[in-house]
């Protein structure tokens, strides 16, 4: 499940209330993970480095466009992206060059949600991925890097040309790896994740300086997918990665059933 209402927190939240174990984070994590804004807000306070960004409601850049390109221009330099906050896949995000490519980026990111995310882009910029598992003390695997076949990895670099390309391990000095993989537990335990994420970077190719992008609570789960392709690479192969995000999220129901969701107070004045 992907997207709105499979990744959003909606369809966990029906499992909680039906009291069915089911892989991944819960309510709160997956609807976190799902909206960029409150993610990076989290992120941010936790001392995570994410790029500078401004946000705002898709009614008031429809309202005052202007307004709202002279805001974005005073605090962001160009390239910059646009995006929906609360969509995947990169359904709605545009790359920004000039002020008219911005007013057409807002003007495609307001179609898809009622929050616009607006990003400094990071110059010479790679995209480097990390896969987490676990509950209370998760791991990570070790980095690996997407090469896309677009200016940046789009819906079309991801799923339609086939021309993307990924390097398992990424080609990452040890201590930037390292860090990568630090940055990414801490993102997964900031949201109080559950099970399995993805972790997104961006890496500078001169500096190695780490921006940590996004988390994703659902990645990708085909055999040749990120997510499972760098657990393997990690020395988990996909049967034992299957195993054992089942036990995890058994072992999480479990935790859940023993808590109490009634209270019954020691006395009951006020019936005398």
């Amino acid at each position: 499940m992907h997207g709105t209402f499979g990744e959003d927190g909606t369809l966990q939240g029906l499992l909680e209330l039906t009291n069915i174990p089911y892989v991944g984070s819960g309510v709160l994590a997956s609807a976190i993970g799902m909206d960029k804004i409150i993610q990076k807000q989290l992120h941010e306070r936790a001392g995570l480095p994410v790029v500078k960004y401004v946000w705002f409601f898709s009614s008031e850049c429809k309202a005052y466009v202007k307004r709202v390109v002279a805001a974005v221009e005073r605090k962001l330099k160009y390239p910059m992206f646009t995006k929906p906050a609360n969509t995947g896949s990169s359904v709605g995000v545009s790359k920004a060059h000039n002020r008219k490519e911005l007013i057409a980026a807002i003007n495609v990111a307001v179609e898809y949600d009622r929050k616009v995310i607006i990003e400094q882009g990071v110059k010479n910029a790679r995209e480097i991925e990390c896969s987490v598992l676990g509950n209370d003390d998760p791991i990570a695997s070790i980095p690996g890097e997407v090469i896309p076949s677009k200016e940046f990895y789009d819906y079309d670099a991801k799923y339609v040309d086939g021309k993307s390309r990924t390097v398992i391990p990424a080609d990452l000095p040890k201590k930037v790896a390292k860090e990568v993989q630090r940055i990414a537990v801490r993102a997964f335990t900031v949201l109080d994740g559950a099970g399995m994420a993805r972790v997104d970077f961006l890496v500078t190719k001169k500096k190695n300086k780490i921006y940590l992008n996004e988390i994703n609570t659902i990645p990708g789960f085909t055999s040749i997918s990120m997510y499972p392709k760098l657990w393997e690479a990690s020395g988990l192969s996909y049967p034992e990665l299957l195993d054992r995000l089942i036990g995890l999220s058994i072992e999480r129901h479990r935790q859940r059933s023993l808590l109490k969701t009634a209270y019954q107070p020691t006395s009951e004045w006020y019936k005398s």
